[in-house]
């Protein structure tokens, strides 16, 4: 299992809250049954967050986003290891409906982008990128005792969730909820670098940059559409399938009686549940998958203009009738399971008085990248949101510490239909920000009486 740290929560602040309606059924399905509502609609939203633990960004500098700034904070722009999370979720429409006093049902429907990297070198990467630009701090040594990793995962899915109260006696109220989802998989790409250990410099005369004493192993994957030349009309070719599910329970603790005891005046609640377990199975397409091994020694140069113009879907052929790369024999199966970002939550939510929480929230990531390249995830996390809620309007404050991007402080909003906020926008105004992220959507619904 592998424990690491969170870009963005799932909405947040607003997932968690007492009003979250269809979209709590994201973060627990047990939340689909005895909801502030009696049915609930998401009509659209969109997430997108990028964060990256050698990035800087500050929105008091708006330039900051023009030009290539995404890929900056994406990717790094120094030699030191990077790690990173570039992640998407289009929300399509979705419903949630109360059924009788103790069911719920939903269905529920989303795209999703995750684009990962792991122990990257920055300096690498955007010398592959940019050319020949920047070549003042050449001659430079890469030297990864680790696996340098970047992969890209698109899909789609379409939930249905169902929930029920397990036990209401005194002030103890248990409630529970799945979601069985399929999975229609768009496209994996998967890039490793293995251990490489190189020397970069500059050739003057030919005014091209170079490795030279280099070895390691490039191992390359593609399944589905090639994500490295993805666009929007993409997100509708499913080309693989599989299952996935998200299970959930949530204790509360209601000391009311009568019309007190209802489901929005609970003095503490604590949820448990684990998301986006399963996997899609994807073909290799043989023409952009393979592994070799890198050797460039003694006088010998790899000029990395080589590679200019050169696409994800032409990379294995042009490897091919490169001398310093010797392909690897693959013995293995034509397809491979890629995980889902299987993550384990648990909340504890308190009212402080009447409209007013406070709940703290640690997420868990449960995916192996080092040893499945081509596996996506979340990272885990720690956060604290304070809020005010009604059922028109609610009014967020989350604040997370994570080893990824350090300390963020968020805010959202949510007045009537609309909703909208990010996990970093407050950190991100009056500090640098290792990470951007924001949030928006038109959710409504009939709240109980």
């Amino acid at each position: 299992m592998s424990v690491q740290v969170v870009l963005a929560q799932h909405l947040p602040g607003i997932s968690t809250g007492t009003y979250s309606g269809v979209n709590g059924v994201f973060a627990n399905p047990a939340n689909v049954v005895d909801s502030r509502y009696k049915w609930d609609v998401n009509l659209l939203g969109f997430n997108i967050g990028v964060g990256n633990d050698q990035a800087s960004f500050n929105l008091n500098k708006l330039s900051d986003l023009a030009g290539d700034s995404l890929r900056n904070i994406f990717i790094g722009k120094n030699g030191e290891s990077t790690n990173a999370l570039l992640n998407l979720a289009v929300h399509t429409p979705s419903f949630m409906l109360q059924v009788g006093k103790k069911n719920g049902v939903a269905f529920t429907s989303r795209a999703r982008v995750l684009f990962n990297a792991h122990d990257l070198d920055g300096e690498l990467a955007n010398r592959l990128l940019e050319g020949n630009e920047n070549i003042d701090d050449l001659p430079y040594s890469i030297g990864s005792a680790q696996n340098m990793i970047v992969n890209a995962n698109v899909w789609a899915e379409a939930g249905l969730s169902y929930g029920r109260i397990v036990f209401d006696e005194g002030p103890h109220f248990v409630k529970a909820g799945i979601t069985g989802k399929y999975l229609a998989g768009v496209g994996n790409t998967h890039l490793q670098l293995g251990k490489v250990q190189a020397t970069l410099d500059y050739d003057d005369v030919q005014e091209d940059a170079y490795l030279k004493d280099a070895t390691g192993r490039v191992s390359i994957g593609v399944g589905g559409i090639n994500v490295a030349d993805f666009d929007a009309a993409n997100l509708t070719k499913f080309e693989s399938s599989g299952f996935g599910a998200d299970i959930g329970v949530v204790y509360e603790y209601r000391p009311g009686s009568g019309d007190d005891k209802a489901s929005n005046a609970y003095k503490f609640r604590v949820g448990l549940s684990i998301t986006d377990i399963g996997s899609i199975k994807y073909k290799k397409d043989p023409t952009s998958t393979g592994g070799y091994d890198l050797s460039v020694t003694g006088t010998e140069r790899l000029y990395l203009s080589e590679f200019d113009d050169v696409s994800m879907d032409d990379i294995n052929q042009k490897l091919d009738g490169m001398p310093h790369f010797t392909p690897i024999g693959d013995a293995s199966s034509p397809t491979y399971g890629v995980s889902l970002p299987t993550a384990m939550h648990a909340l504890v939510d308190y009212n402080i008085l009447r409209g007013l929480y406070v709940g703290l929230q640690g997420t868990v990531s449960m995916v192996n990248v080092s040893s499945k390249p081509y596996n996506s995830q979340y990272y885990s996390s720690i956060s604290l949101t304070p809020r005010y809620e009604t059922s028109w309007l609610g009014v967020y404050l989350p604040l997370q510490h994570n080893a990824l991007t350090g300390t963020n402080i968020g805010a959202a909003l949510r007045l009537g239909p609309l909703y909208v906020g990010s996990g970093s926008i407050l950190s991100a105004l009056t500090q640098e920000s290792k990470q951007v992220d924001v949030f928006f959507g038109i959710r409504f619904g009939m709240t109980k009486k």
